[in-house]
């Protein structure tokens, strides 16, 4: 595992040390290691787009930035630069600031009444503070919003696009999605609401509550469908409409729609 992190460490400063200044690649580097656990082409993804989201980088740099990525996580360690991890340490230990002396407290000498054990009940602050959070904020607002709103322009462009030009395939790709879904690795809340709104997929707005990569499970299980019926040319096209119409959403800013397609292989846009 350490050896993972280290070449995972060693492969960011390769990719990012032309694009980012010393501060700037220090920050990249503890965000990767607080946030990147593997090296899939997933992880990959999301890492890359947060780096490219924090520093404004063009499309077409982070789609460069995805290859030299992937490569250098396989490249010969020799032929990759030294662990930055002692600088990441330092860095963070010059930038920490020194603690406060300790403040005297006076504590009264008067003694207080005794108190009943059992009078008092023992509450732990910390616990009570997350049970009151908790019962006031529902479970579908601790996830993110922008990753919904996206998938949902996605799919609204894509059912509507199906409806408008052919509009027969649309209970085709409607049945070969649902049952494509069995096999889906999105969680099973998920993968139901996605099962209901295709009995009114024109008027849902498919803003389904759900987490980056769950979504992305469901933007494959589309694609394949999309395939099904129209071919791999013809599912590319079409996905690369819906993109372009989520794209548009300002939640876009914060959530690419091209990270839905972390687990869509071999799609050719």
């Amino acid at each position: 595992m350490a050896d993972m992190q280290a070449t995972r460490r060693r492969a960011a400063v390769a990719v990012f040390s032309d694009l980012l200044d010393e501060m700037a690649l220090t920050e990249a580097l503890w965000l990767q290691h607080e946030t990147m656990r593997g090296e899939n082409v997933s992880d990959i993804i999301a890492y890359v787009d947060v780096v490219a989201q924090r520093h404004l980088l063009d499309a077409a740099s982070v789609k460069r930035l995805y290859n030299q990525f992937y490569k250098a996580l396989r490249e010969s360690p020799e032929r990759l630069p030294l662990d930055p991890w002692p600088a990441m340490q330092a860095a963070r230990a010059a930038a920490r600031p020194p603690a406060p002396p300790p403040v005297a407290v006076a504590v009264p000498l008067v003694a207080a009444a005794p108190v009943p054990v059992a009078a008092v009940p023992v509450i732990n602050p910390v616990a009570a503070a997350l049970a009151a959070a908790q019962a006031a904020v529902p479970l579908q607002s601790l996830v993110p919003q922008e990753p919904p709103v996206v998938f949902g322009a996605l799919m609204r462009s894509v059912v509507a696009e199906v409806f408008q030009h052919h509009r027969d395939a649309l209970e085709e790709v409607r049945k070969d999605a649902l049952q494509r879904l069995d096999d889906s690795l999105a969680a099973p809340a998920l993968r139901q609401q996605f099962r209901s709104g295709w009995s009114r997929a024109l008027q849902h707005d498919w803003q389904l509550p759900g987490a980056h990569g769950d979504l992305a499970e469901l933007t494959r299980v589309l694609y394949q469908a999309l395939g099904d019926a129209f071919g791999r040319a013809g599912a590319d096209h079409i996905l690369k409409r819906g993109l372009e119409a989520a794209e548009a959403v300002p939640e876009a800013r914060v959530f690419s729609p091209r990270r839905l397609l972390a687990t869509t292989k071999g799609l050719r846009l």
